[in-house]
């Protein structure tokens, strides 16, 4: 009698070479489909993270504003790449001495001076930095537009909650944009990403 049950030790297993190749293909279709997603999601985190950070120091700005009952400014610097948080610097009477202030003469535009050599008189409580890849678009502070060719950009936070009314557009090299925007009256920032 002829038994149904094969031997298995005469038998080779494995895979056929037509097998492999259409494993293969399935896997190389898939990542073709999965990657440019993946560095797209890169991309948008990159910009997420940034408007986040603005986010954040924006709800610390707000809070020691009421806090400490001053004034405190966020600054956005282009040139250095840097978003920091500060209250003015207080001028001691050592620093005046009579002569016209430098600061005046050169905004008037009467003392040329390298863009690196402006500094704004904040004191820098807390600071970021902008990620590599993004930059400002625009700025839009209490409904005047200003150019992303400025290299400071200001942005008060008061004692009583309130804040300047704001909008930030950032964007990639990949043109996708993020909107970071200002409640004047309540003072809180909030984001979104623009189609």
């Amino acid at each position: 009698m002829r038994s149904s049950h094969r031997d298995r030790s005469n038998t080779t297993s494995g895979f056929t070479l037509i097998e492999v190749i259409l494993v293969l293909d399935v896997i190389v279709i898939i990542a073709g489909i999965a990657l440019p997603n993946l560095s797209g999601s890169y991309g948008n985190a990159k910009l997420r993270s940034a408007a986040s950070t603005i986010e954040r120091l924006a709800r610390y700005a707000r809070g020691m504003a009421i806090l400490r009952e001053q004034h405190l400014t966020m600054v956005i610097d282009t040139e250095k790449r840097l978003i920091y948080i500060g209250a003015e610097k207080e001028k001691t009477s050592d620093e005046s001495d009579g002569e016209l202030d430098q600061d005046i003469l050169t905004r008037l535009g009467y003392i040329d001076v390298e863009p690196s050599e402006i500094d704004i008189a904040i004191e820098k409580e807390v600071s970021r930095s902008l990620p590599e890849g993004l930059n400002v678009e625009s700025v839009e502070i209490e409904e005047e537009v200003l150019g992303h060719e400025n290299i400071f950009y200001t942005f008060q936070f008061y004692s009583n909650g309130q804040c300047d009314g704001f909008e930030i557009i950032l964007n990639d090299r990949k043109d996708r944009s993020i909107q970071i925007y200002s409640d004047p009256v309540s003072g809180k920032v909030r984001s979104q990403f623009l189609d």
